[in-house]
């Protein structure tokens, strides 16, 4: 049986663990492809290539010092699309060995949507007030989190359904099982 495979997407400090986690509290399966990129940051390959394109003093005992790189590669668009690269394709194999496991549904929280292509059954996007965004950023990553640069590089997209997430819990628990009863996921 072939898999569903659901993108779940949105800009930085949309909510989207937060989905997946409420997700997987309910039976769902999930996955991150920024976890499968911290996991091939730690390849000696990788980090070798990254020093390379970035400069050694951007590693440490061995691994990518990942503030440091988010302090420099979002003022630069050509600098920061060559350092995604060097992990694009690794998470896209990840994901493909991973589907290629998967008897449902797989939803995986992707964070740059246009990095590959990939066979979607569905995109969600997890959608917030930008001032409410900016806030869950700023409490979880503090005042220098360089939201705004990230925020200028990510794109909005043309999703098959939206979650919307300006409320409490509650009302996160409530668009999500909306968005499962609309493509008929539900449990």
């Amino acid at each position: 049986m072939k898999p569903e495979l659901i993108a779940l997407t949105g800009f930085i400090g949309s909510g989207k663990s937060t989905v997946c986690s409420i997700l997987r509290e309910w039976g769902y399966k999930t996955v991150d492809c920024d976890e499968i990129a911290r996991q091939i940051a730690s390849r000696p390959e990788v980090v070798e290539q990254a020093a390379k394109l970035l400069g050694k003093e951007f590693v440490s005992d061995g691994q990518l010092n990942r503030a440091a790189i988010r302090a420099i590669v979002f003022d630069d668009g050509e600098l920061l699309a060559k350092y995604q690269k060097l992990f694009f394709a690794g998470v896209r194999k990840c994901l493909e060995e991973i589907a290629s496991r998967t008897q449902s549904v797989l939803f995986v929280e992707i964070q740059v949507f246009d990095a590959f292509c990939f066979p979607w059954n569905e995109v969600w996007q997890v959608r917030c007030n930008e001032d409410v965004l900016l806030g869950r950023v700023r409490l979880r990553d503090g005042e220098n989190s360089r939201v705004e640069a990230i925020l200028a590089r990510q794109r909005q997209i043309q999703p098959t359904r939206v979650i919307v997430n300006n409320g409490d819990l509650e009302d996160l628990h409530a668009a999500v099982k909306a968005a499962l009863v609309g493509a008929g996921l539900q449990k």
